[in-house]
């Protein structure tokens, strides 16, 4: 079992994918030859994988690790996968159960990445650990803490852990982990104010992640990474960490949406719709936009719900009808319907106008990475 350099108490040792649980499990060298299969170009094998592999990944055979772990827990079989590859826009992490559901998948990690598998209580964990330079020598680590649910899987956690400058090492490790808050302590900083001082990260409902106030590592590093001078030779990863491309799996969609998206459940829309629906909420408040993604009830239709016209959908039995975008006041809104089967889904999008104009690719890609479970 690979160790991080962080201290942890009281821890014991997308197309959506189709699969249910009445399909057969599979066990950790089965799915370990399953995607060696679809990566090489098998087309079983990747329809077997729906979601977890993309195009940029077929045939790049030439990755630096594919590290696979488990947890049993009752009669349940849970897997973490871990690809990594040189080029860090091709590293992937997911997690699944043993009948190949895909609980979660991550695409923003960079460097050198282990990772393992931790218990508290009832509470499933996998702490993930990247390892990369900036400014040719300057070694960082970042800490992502993944929980585990009965049907989905989260980023809860994420900030740097480690910085080495001058062969001196400073680091953040963690001492507490409750439902309400992390607690972490800092070491070997140059800075006496901060140095061997807690920050306290509290647990933030509407995001489902652990946040910081002050955030004091991630800034002291920063502002290390700003205050030294080197001349940059070789390719770098980017100093702000941003987290880009995490996609959300819930049981009957998907949607790729970063860290600034905070999700409301059991949301009702009447305002943009002819009748109300109750669905999930994604709102961006830096952005002041909304994605809202809600289920049509059987036999109902869209236009039931939709005061615009849909232009024609796609061929093929993935059907996606869009309206054209419209506007009200400084708002722009557009509503997406997704059919599979019997399944109706709504994605609504509300933004103004001006940042849908200076974000429209953002809104694009996210618009592109909703899908349904068929």
């Amino acid at each position: 079992m690979r160790k991080f350099f962080f201290a942890v108490i009281a821890l014991s040792a997308f197309v959506f994918s189709g699969c249910s649980s009445d399909r057969e499990q599979v066990n950790q060298s089965e799915l370990r030859k399953l995607i060696i299969e679809a990566i090489a170009g098998d087309t079983d094998a990747n329809v077997k994988l729906q979601g977890f592999l993309s195009t940029k990944h077929i045939g790049k055979s030439d990755y630096n690790q594919l590290y696979i772990d488990d947890l049993n827990i009752g009669d349940q079989h849970f897997y973490s996968i871990l690809l990594e590859y040189f080029d860090p826009s091709l590293n992937l992490f997911a997690i699944c159960d043993s009948y190949l559901n895909f609980y979660l998948l991550d695409k923003s990690l960079n460097g050198y990445l282990s990772s393992e598998w931790a218990e508290m209580g009832t509470r499933k964990f996998v702490f993930l650990q990247e390892r990369f330079l900036t400014k040719d020598v300057l070694s960082l680590d970042r800490l992502s803490i993944y929980e585990i649910y009965d049907e989905s899987a989260e980023l809860i956690y994420r900030s740097l852990s480690r910085f080495v400058k001058d062969n001196e090492i400073s680091s953040q490790t963690i001492e507490i982990i409750t439902k309400d808050f992390i607690l972490t302590k800092m070491s070997g900083l140059n800075d006496p104010a901060i140095n061997n001082q807690p920050d306290t990260f509290y647990f933030n409902s509407d995001s489902k992640k652990y946040l910081s106030k002050w955030n004091l590592f991630n800034k002291y590093v920063n502002q290390q990474i700003k205050e030294f001078s080197w001349v940059i030779t070789k390719p770098q990863i980017p100093s702000d960490m941003l987290e880009e491309g995490t996609i959300r799996i819930r049981q009957d969609f998907q949607i790729s949406l970063d860290v600034g998206w905070e999700e409301t459940p059991f949301y009702n829309e009447s305002k943009l719709l002819k009748k109300s629906l109750m669905g999930t909420k994604f709102f961006n408040r830096s952005l002041n936009s909304s994605f809202i993604i809600l289920e049509i009830p059987s036999g109902e239709i869209a236009e039931n719900y939709s005061p615009y016209s849909f232009g024609k959908p796609n061929t093929g039995d993935y059907e996606i009808r869009t309206t054209t975008i419209y506007e009200s006041g400084d708002n722009y809104y557009q509503i997406m319907e997704h059919s599979c089967g019997e399944k109706k889904f709504l994605l609504l999008l509300e933004c103004s106008k001006t940042v849908y104009i200076q974000k429209q690719k953002i809104f694009d890609e996210i618009i592109e990475s909703f899908s349904i479970k068929c």
